[in-house]
């Protein structure tokens, strides 16, 4: 009988194996970590570009209003109450009596276009010191106040705003419109030729009357002061009314959420503007016409807010890094001309 062919058949040995996995393996852990580091580049790029719009969304916010600022007040600013036992008036404040900042009286009581506030929000950083806030001041001419004729009562206490006959055109905003008309925590500036005064809506009537009670929350409405309220112009002529914005921008830092800028508007509930914020720093030029001199970046203005001639910003964010700690930071810086405000003719 004929021998059956044999046929061998050669694997992989138990050490071949375990090379060719090893290998493997080795590839397999090398594209993953390519992998990653492409989603960590991608996440950091992605959140580079979502902090520097976060703060270019503040820078601008604050930019347009602080051109602003100063637009259609007296020049120098107004006089708010005071004489017979009048108090402080306030500012960053809501109809609740929260105060949102520290020290919001009115420098000598006296309302300017700008009014510095160093170191008055909130700490986010230890070691660093409190934040900065600043608050603006300038007439709302897209609500039409002025198309009004406003007649006082005799003690300040209220306005009753009428439309002249014939009505202008195209006919301005009811004063109680429930969306952009006046209400409670607003701020008006009255102005005759017995001079200029501000008052704080407390509440507005049926028809077009608004008062302006004692007790209100910013302190404004003290009509047993002798100069600085509506009593001391009440027996004026020709009275023009504009809807006043007094806007204070501050950090927020609440438990178990991001700092916040937010804007605060009068006597009204603030709003955030961005997110995600470490740090807002302000400071001031300044320029003395009596002296002919410039200061620049002063934190307090030195205490000349009517002097002021240009607003430095700076504000940084920041965010958590993507599946390791610490965060990854941002720097925006700008400056701002207040527009209307004294300027220096430098070229005279």
């Amino acid at each position: 009988m004929q021998a059956l062919a044999r046929h061998t058949t050669r694997g992989f040995t138990l050490l071949e194996m375990s090379i060719a996995m090893a290998i493997s393996l080795i590839v397999i852990a090398s594209a993953a970590s390519l992998f990653k580091q492409g989603l960590t580049s991608s996440f950091l790029v992605t959140q580079r570009a979502q902090m520097q719009q976060e703060a270019r969304a503040a820078i601008g916010m604050m930019s347009k209003d602080i051109s602003l600022a100063g637009s259609g007040l007296p020049t120098g600013g107004v006089q708010l109450p005071t004489n017979n036992g009048a108090t402080a008036s306030k500012f960053g404040c809501d109809q609740t009596a929260v105060c949102y900042i520290s020290n919001n009286s009115y420098p000598g009581n006296y309302l300017y276009g700008v009014i510095p506030n160093p170191a008055s929000g909130a700490i986010l950083q230890t070691g660093v010191g409190a934040t900065d806030s600043i608050t603006v001041a300038y007439n709302d001419t897209d609500f039409r106040l002025n198309s009004y004729t406003a007649t006082l009562s005799p003690n300040g206490s209220s306005v009753t705003f009428t439309l002249p006959n014939p009505a202008p055109i195209p006919a301005p905003q009811a004063v109680n419109d429930p969306a952009v008309g006046l209400k409670a925590g607003d701020l008006v500036l009255l102005s005759n030729n017995l001079g200029s005064a501000i008052g704080e809506v407390t509440k507005v009537q049926g028809g077009n009357q608004v008062s302006f009670d004692n007790g209100d929350p910013l302190n404004i409405n003290q009509s047993g002061a002798t100069a600085g309220n509506i009593a001391a112009i009440a027996a004026g002529n020709n009275t023009v009314a504009y809807r006043l914005l007094v806007i204070t921008y501050y950090i927020d830092d609440q438990p178990g959420s991001q700092p916040r800028l937010m804007r605060q508007v009068n006597g009204q509930t603030p709003v955030p503007v961005s997110e995600d914020l470490a740090g807002l720093q302000v400071s001031f030029d300044i320029f003395d016409e009596s002296a002919n001199q410039v200061t620049s970046n002063l934190k307090d203005a030195g205490g000349f807010p009517n002097q002021i001639r240009k607003v430095n910003l700076d504000i940084s964010t920041h965010s958590p890094l993507h599946g390791t700690s610490g965060y990854q930071s941002l720097d925006l810086a700008t400056s701002v001309s207040v527009r209307n405000m004294s300027f220096r003719d430098r070229y005279r």
